[in-house]
C-alpha cells in the first residue's frame, strides 16, 4: 500500500484507457479508479515511462468528476487506485450573490487557492450542496477568477471552517455531520470549536504544559464577586474573558488602586469603579457572568511601549506530526487591552521585533517547543481529528513563557503582512498533506469507499 505523488491529467486521444507509469505494473492489477465517492471500472490499463504522471482518457477524466489538473497521492488497495485527497471545505452562510460568503468570500477564495498549489483537490460545501440520494455534492470553486459550481463526490477528508458557535451547534448541521462521519466513515478535522476553560481544565492536568497557563478561575452567579476579588488581590491585574468569546470581545482589564479598580476595555476606554462590587454589578446587567473566566494578568514584552504576544500556528503533517508553520509577533493597539488585529492590534515578524539574530532564534525556538507541546498535549485530550491550532503566546519580563488562548479555527490575519505569505502557502501544504494521511490511515480492509 505504498502511496505515490503524480500528476494527474486528461490523455486527449484514447478512451477507457488508464496510462500508468510503468513501475505500476509490479503491483496488483487495477480494476477500479476512485476519487471521494465517485468509483469508476470499465477501462483499460496501459503503462508508459514518465514516473510522474497518470494519465487518464478524458471520458474517465470527466467520469470521475476531477475538477481540475493537479497532482495528487495515489494508494492501490484491493485492485482500485483511490486518487485523493478529496478534501471539501465545509461551512455555512451561503449567500445568493456573487460573493457567495459574503465578506468571508476573499478567505475562501485564498483558501481554495493555497490548496490548489499542493496534491490534491478541494471544494467548498454546506449541508444544502449535498444530494443524499445521489451521493453527490454541488461544490463551489474558484477558478478564472468566478465562482463555479460543480457537481462532485462525497470527499475523502472533510475540514471543518463552519463560521460560528452557534452554526455548528444547528441541529441541521450537526445532523449532516453525523451522516457524513458515521454513514460514510468520513474523516472531519477541527471538529469543534475550543472552550477556552474547558481548555485550560485539560492543560492543567499536565505536567508538561501546566507551566504555562496564568492563574485562572471559572466564574459563577454565586461567589462570582469572592473569586475575582481574590484573584484581583493576588495579582494586582486580572482579566475577564467569555469562555467561548474570539476576536478580542467583551475582554476586561481590572487594574487594582488603593481606592477601587479602574476598568479597560478594547472599546478605548479607562473607568473608574469605586469599588469591585459595583463594576460586577454593572457587568451582571449586559452578561451572564457565569459565561467567563479571570485570568492573571502578565507584564508582557513591550515594543514601542506597547504589550506584545505572539501568534504561533501548528500544523500536523503527512506524517499526523505536529510541526510549527508560522510565528510573529502582536502588538496592542493605543488604549486597548489584546493585540487583536480588528481592535487595532499591529502584525510584526520575529525578525522586526527581534533584529539580533541569536536572540530571535532563541526566542523562535521556545516559542516553537512551547506551541508544540500543547498541541500534543490538547491532541490527546480532546475528540476527534484535530490538524491545526492558532496559539496566542505572550513572553513576560522574566523571558517565562505563557498560554493564553487556543484556537481551533486559527484566523489568517496575521498573513496579511507580506512577509508571512510564505507562512500561509505551508499551512495550505499542511492542511492537505495532513488531509492525504487521514485518508490513508482512517480505511480499512473492509470499506475503501473513502479512503481517498
Amino acid at each position: 500500500m505504498n502511496k505515490n505523488r503524480c500528476i494527474i491529467a486528461p490523455h486527449p486521444t484514447s478512451e477507457k484507457t488508464v496510462h500508468l507509469p510503468v513501475r505500476f505494473k509490479q503491483q496488483e492489477a487495477i480494476y477500479s479508479l476512485a476519487l471521494g465517492s465517485r468509483l469508476v471500472d470499465d477501462f483499460t490499463v496501459s503503462y508508459h515511462q514518465h514516473p510522474k504522471k497518470i494519465l487518464l482518457s478524458e471520458d474517465l477524466y470527466r467520469d470521475l468528476l476531477i475538477p481540475y489538473q493537479s497532482k495528487a497521492d495515489v494508494i492501490a488497495i484491493d485492485h482500485t487506485l483511490f486518487i485523493g485527497p478529496l478534501l471539501g471545505i465545509f461551512t455555512a452562510g451561503f449567500e445568493q450573490s456573487t460573493q457567495p460568503l459574503g465578506t468571508r468570500s476573499d478567505f475562501f477564495i485564498k483558501l481554495l487557492r493555497s490548496f490548489k498549489q499542493h496534491a490534491g483537490f478541494a471544494y467548498l460545501f454546506g449541508t444544502h450542496s449535498i444530494d443524499w440520494d445521489k451521493g453527490m455534492v454541488e461544490g463551489l470553486l474558484y477558478q478564472q477568477q468566478t465562482w463555479v459550481k460543480k457537481q462532485m463526490p462525497l470527499p475523502s477528508v472533510i475540514y471543518d471552517r463552519l463560521p460560528s458557535r452557534k452554526a455548528a451547534q444547528s441541529a441541521f448541521i450537526q445532523e449532516t455531520k453525523r451522516k457524513l462521519t458515521q454513514d460514510y466513515d468520513i474523516p472531519w478535522f477541527n471538529p469543534h470549536f475550543f472552550n477556552k476553560w474547558d481548555i485550560h481544565e485539560q492543560l492543567l492536568t499536565d505536567e508538561k504544559t501546566c507551566p504555562f497557563l496564568p492563574h485562572s478561575i471559572q466564574l459563577d452567579p454565586v461567589d462570582a464577586l469572592n473569586k475575582i476579588e481574590t484573584l484581583l488581590h493576588l495579582h494586582q491585574v486580572i482579566y475577564l474573558k467569555p469562555s467561548n468569546g474570539s476576536h478580542g470581545d467583551d475582554i476586561y482589564q481590572l487594574n487594582k488602586k488603593a481606592h477601587g479598580i479602574i476598568v479597560c476595555s478594547n472599546q478605548g476606554r479607562a473607568v473608574p469603579y469605586d469599588s469591585l462590587e459595583d463594576f460586577v454589578t454593572n457587568l451582571r446587567k449586559d452578561h451572564a457572568v457565569q459565561d467567563f473566566m479571570a485570568q492573571q494578568g502578565i507584564a508582557l514584552l513591550q515594543i514601542d511601549n506597547q504589550p506584545m504576544d505572539f501568534r504561533v500556528h501548528t500544523n500536523k503533517n503527512k506524517y499526523g506530526h505536529w510541526t510549527v508553520t508560522a510565528a510573529a509577533a502582536k502588538i496592542s493597539g493605543n488604549h486597548t487591552v489584546t493585540t487583536h488585529h480588528s481592535h487595532g492590534g499591529s502584525v510584526r515578524t520575529l525578525y522586526d521585533v527581534f533584529p539580533e539574530k541569536k536572540k530571535r532564534f532563541k526566542i523562535l525556538e521556545q516559542l516553537s517547543y512551547t506551541a508544540i507541546t500543547l498541541s500534543q498535549v490538547i491532541d490527546e485530550k480532546m475528540s476527534g481529528h484535530i490538524g491545526e491550532i492558532g496559539f496566542d503566546l505572550g513572553i513576560d519580563q522574566t523571558g517565562a513563557i505563557w498560554m493564553f488562548e487556543a484556537n481551533s479555527r486559527p484566523g489568517r490575519e496575521v498573513f496579511q503582512h507580506v512577509s508571512l505569505r510564505n507562512s500561509e502557502r505551508l499551512i495550505g501544504k499542511r492542511i492537505m498533506d495532513y488531509a492525504s494521511y487521514l485518508s490513508q490511515t482512517t480505511s480499512t480492509t473492509t470499506d475503501h469507499t473513502n479512503v481517498y
